[in-house]
């Protein structure tokens, strides 16, 4: 289980795609978890002419194409832009990313919260803002987060994480600090986060090598805040498919991957401005109001669905590091994963794409002599696999292991 990976260290955008085995990966950050039905139309269309069939998303509430030639990635962008979906400016797509929860009414103090970040963010913390006082960007994995009252996106991991309380109060949490800080407005928690981004950007400049997270520099004295609060709640399990009261329907795609054309049929049932947003747990959330038919061969739309125990990276062979077709290979083991606990099929040792809910996971590898190995571990101990057999081996025979597995 030794194999040499190789880490990108970045995170893809329409307008510093990410070459990959099979293509260019283009990426759109959502504004506010938010996608329309016209907008969901022209992505589908462009992956079917331009891309793999399908769309992805992302455990951070992204959406990306991939698969695209070198060739046609230019005129793709131009398409994104004219759908408003990417930024006409290169320096507003590479400020670090604003994520959303998609959990809010429109208008409310969650959706201006997220608004006023997002502009504050794109205006103030784009490369050229840094450089003009004299920084380097931020990296691409440096994220802000805005959040709902009960906090159900606190795992995600953003570097700063803000909401909004019942009560009118605005908090501020750093990366994954025991503790948040507390503002009556929210400019000034907006304020507060702008000038922990850049005291984060002087300092790490100093360091070698320089960190990538926030939480890198925790230990060192930080820019003056409020008195600091402990949490007091819990992280949220995630939202499963099906009737969420008060805000819609939750559709989840198997794997994060979206049928081009399914999303076509979804997308042409509801008036081109409906919004389609886009959940950290793979899945959609349909507004209230509409409905649509769904095909249940493309779709998830009960939590008791098989598809939902298992994960996967996007293995070979589009993957120039994956071993093993990772997606197909959890699909057809998905039945066999014990109730209550989640399954993880990651191609190589890098485990991209893996699910916080994992209780399990088969990690690809290769044998001396260059054949793959199907690794069964625990989440929590990927290094020590509890049994090891080669890829060749019959789901069957991994479907027995897994109930022999402790999960």
């Amino acid at each position: 289980m030794s194999d040499s990976i190789q880490i990108q260290g970045w995170c893809p955008t329409a307008w510093q795609p990410m070459r990959a085995q099979d293509g260019w990966i283009l990426r759109v950050r959502p504004h506010c978890a938010a996608i329309t039905a016209a907008q969901w139309c022209v992505l589908a269309q462009l992956a079917l002419r331009h891309a793999h069939p399908e769309i992805e998303l992302t455990r951070l509430g992204n959406v990306q194409l991939r698969g695209v030639d070198e060739g046609r990635v230019h005129a793709l962008r131009a398409q994104l832009i004219e759908a408003g979906l990417v930024p006409a400016d290169a320096d507003a797509d590479l400020a670090p990313a604003v994520h959303c929860t998609p959990l809010y009414h429109a208008n409310d103090a969650t959706h201006a919260l997220a608004q006023l970040l997002s502009a504050a963010v794109a205006q103030q913390l784009n490369p050229q803002a840094l450089a003009r006082q004299g920084l380097a960007a931020l990296p691409s994995k440096f994220g802000l987060l805005v959040d709902e009252p009960a906090r159900r996106m606190r795992g995600m991991g953003a570097d700063l994480h803000l909401w909004v309380d019942d009560d009118g109060v605005h908090g501020l949490a750093l990366a994954d600090a025991a503790d948040w800080h507390a503002f009556a407005r929210a400019e000034e928690a907006v304020d507060a986060a702008l000038r922990i981004a850049v005291w984060f950007a002087r300092e790490r400049a100093a360091l070698a090598p320089a960190p990538t997270r926030l939480r890198g520099l925790l230990a060192q004295p930080l820019p003056p805040l409020p008195a600091a609060r402990r949490w007091h709640i819990d992280p949220a399990d995630p939202i499963a498919p099906g009737l969420l009261p008060g805000h819609g329907q939750v559709i989840g795609a198997p794997l994060g991957r979206i049928d081009a054309a399914a999303m076509l049929e979804l997308a042409a049932q509801l008036p081109a401005d409906a919004e389609i947003r886009v959940t950290p747990w793979r899945s959609l959330l349909l507004g209230g109001e509409h409905v649509a038919a769904l095909d249940a061969a493309h779709w998830i739309t009960a939590p008791a669905d098989l598809r939902l125990r298992v994960s996967a990276c996007t293995g070979a062979p589009r993957c120039a590091q994956g071993h093993v077709p990772a997606p197909a290979l959890a699909l057809a083991l998905a039945a066999g994963v014990p109730p209550h606990q989640h399954l993880h099929l990651s191609g190589c040792a890098k485990f991209c794409a893996l699910s916080a809910q994992a209780t399990a996971v088969i990690l690809a590898s290769v044998d001396a002599s260059g054949q793959p190995r199907l690794n069964l571990c625990r989440a929590d101990a990927r290094s020590t696999p509890i049994y090891s057999l080669a890829a060749t081996e019959a789901p069957a025979k991994i479907t027995r292991l897994l109930h022999d597995l402790y999960l």
